[in-house]
């Protein structure tokens, strides 16, 4: 698990699927754990309104956004989450590197950036630490690239 702090928004990547199942109840109860975990011990201080964002690719796994929305001044210790479900999203991943994707195929190129589409590899946990994640629900990143390799 990585997990990325930026401003009011946590990005949790976990690298298999982490739902026993895609039932919305089943979801709810594990992201409440998650929560918990996140506070107990990552020591984060989380309280007020949050929507989470679920991205669910099959050859990556799963990618959590957590969004707050608003603070809760009268109830300091209250966490209420709204939750949102992506199946079958587009992962690529990004580097300035060329030697770390060069045995792939389908390697683009822009703004002095190499992508490739994670679907081109079988085996993400050699490269991981060297690239950044770039995943989208609905467009294919790719497109307007130029495409090297």
């Amino acid at each position: 698990m990585k997990i990325e702090i930026i401003d009011e928004k946590i990005v949790l990547y976990l690298y298999n699927y982490f739902f026993k199942s895609l039932d919305r109840d089943n979801i709810t109860k594990e992201i409440k754990d998650i929560f918990i975990r996140l506070i107990k011990y990552y020591k984060l201080k989380i309280n007020g309104i949050y929507e989470v964002l679920v991205y669910e690719n099959k050859s990556y796994g799963t990618i959590l956004e957590i969004v707050k929305l608003e603070e809760l001044l009268f109830h300091p210790d209250l966490i209420d989450i709204k939750v949102k479900i992506f199946k079958d999203i587009n992962i690529y991943l990004k580097t300035n590197n060329y030697f770390i994707l060069d045995k792939f195929k389908d390697i683009y190129y822009k703004d002095n950036n190499y992508y490739i589409d994670i679907k081109n590899i079988n085996n993400i946990i050699n490269i991981i630490e060297f690239i950044d994640i770039i995943y989208n629900e609905k467009d294919n990143y790719l497109d307007n690239m130029l495409l090297i390799k």
